[in-house]
């Protein structure tokens, strides 16, 4: 904290688990986005259009989403849950 009481950007981040992607080109704050790809796979959802659909639902939950971005935002929402879900089944 500084002297304000006010939680520095990182610590922030950490606190609130807000992830950084990149989305149209450029860097995006968002909140909530591990507990998102619990929740999603925990549901055991296996097709993309199921997955970036309930993806999206719960990003939605704590983010602003620009209409206009809604579809780069959830290209990049689920290529990153890709990721996440590939290295926690240990896969290459």
């Amino acid at each position: 904290m500084d002297k304000y009481g006010q939680l520095s950007p990182c610590a922030a981040s950490a606190l609130f688990g807000t992830r950084q992607l990149t989305i149209a080109g450029k860097q995006v704050g968002i909140t909530g986005l591990d507990g998102a790809f619990a929740a999603v796979q925990a549901r055991g959802l296996s097709g993309d259009a199921e997955i970036r659909t309930e993806l999206m639902r719960r990003v939605t939950e704590n983010n602003y989403v620009p209409p206009a971005l809604a579809d780069d935002y959830a290209t990049a929402v689920l290529t990153e849950y890709k990721k996440a879900t590939e290295k926690s089944h240990g896969l290459p």
